[in-house]
């Protein structure tokens, strides 16, 4: 069964594209392949330039295109329509998408900007029998 993780946010102390890319960093070293699900293209974009430029000590292998020769270990998206066989789905947009469940894990962030749309999130995950978890950050 899917792994819920709601990461609450503390907006003192974390920029949420910085956390983004911590976790895509983990998730990079523990080999799982990662599905970064956007708002909308802007929003990719952005993410996609924070993920070049977020370390000068690392390098986080991703594209903004799925190419079928070719799995990128990060794939950065806004289209819910999944792609190739992902283990963890960085859920940023603004639906839990229908596909979820075909993930191992699904992260959902919890900022001062999204506080109703997790609430929604998390009933939607609980009503359906997932084990959820909250982590403080």
């Amino acid at each position: 069964m899917t792994r819920i993780d709601f990461y609450q946010l503390d907006a003192a102390r974390h920029q949420p594209e910085q956390v983004v890319c911590r976790l895509c960093q983990k998730a990079w070293e523990a080999r799982q392949p990662t599905l970064l699900l956007t708002r909308d293209a802007e929003h990719s974009q952005l993410l996609d330039q924070r993920l070049w430029t977020w370390s000068d000590e690392s390098f986080l292998p991703h594209d903004c295109d799925d190419d079928a020769q070719f799995a990128t270990p990060i794939l950065v998206h806004d289209n819910p329509d999944p792609k190739g066989d992902r283990h963890l789905l960085i859920n940023l947009s603004t639906s839990v998408p229908a596909w979820f469940a075909q993930f191992e894990r699904v992260i959902e962030l919890v900022t001062e900007d999204n506080r109703q749309q997790a609430r929604e999130h998390y009933s939607f995950y609980k009503e359906r029998g997932y084990p959820l978890n909250h982590v403080t950050l």
